[in-house]
């Protein structure tokens, strides 16, 4: 069974306060896990009012699976954010 593992730098607009941030960063966190059932964490730039940094993990039955799995999450998050930048791996 494969594990993924995925990174997102999202690109945030209009965002005044790290309160605002923290408050979208919750909120994207909660539906990605529902949505997908993936584990999710803000892996950095905490401090950031303008940018996301996400970390995904998931294990699938199959490497086709896996890529499908990725190909969805990354086309879910770049039709609500701006990404900038995303890393995909796959693990055997």
């Amino acid at each position: 069974m494969p594990l993924s593992y995925m990174e997102f730098n999202i690109k945030l607009f209009g965002i005044n306060s790290l309160k605002e941030k923290r408050s979208i960063v919750k909120r994207l966190i909660s539906d990605l896990k529902k949505r997908f059932n993936i584990s999710v964490i803000e892996n950095d730039l905490q401090d950031s009012k303008q940018y996301i940094n996400l970390a995904i993990s998931f294990v699938s039955i199959n490497k086709s699976s896996a890529y499908k799995t990725m190909e969805s999450l990354e086309n879910y998050i770049e039709s609500l954010y701006n990404v900038e930048n995303v890393i995909k791996e796959v693990y055997d």
